[in-house]
């Protein structure tokens, strides 16, 4: 019972159970993600039935982005012209952050 065999695969299989380990750990690492979505601004205006949107993706907290994430770029994309309300989002992954302004109008 206590005997070893010669040509034992046990390293193989430990080595194959924790390279199945840190793969599991990576890919939820990768795919977990946070959003927080908060309110800016609210006016006295009518809630409509518009949306528009402006949003910019950095990766690594560096690189990408643009500088054109505002009220205004979101409400002209959206055709806007009577501002109801206006959210902020942030959705963040391991090394990617989305960052936008979503406005609420006629």
């Amino acid at each position: 019972m206590g005997q070893r065999l010669e040509g034992s695969n046990a390293p193989a299989v430990r080595n194959m159970k924790k390279t199945m380990m840190a793969i599991f750990a990576v890919c939820a690492m990768v795919f977990a993600s946070c959003q927080t979505t908060t309110p800016v601004a609210v006016t006295a205006n009518p809630v409509g039935n518009k949306c528009g949107e402006a949003k910019t993706t950095l990766y690594l907290g560096l690189f990408g982005g643009s500088a054109d994430v505002g009220i205004n770029t979101a409400a002209k994309k959206g055709g806007i012209t009577r501002i109801s309300h206006v959210d902020m989002y942030q959705k963040n992954y391991v090394f990617v952050k989305t960052i936008g302004v979503r406005v609420y109008g006629e």
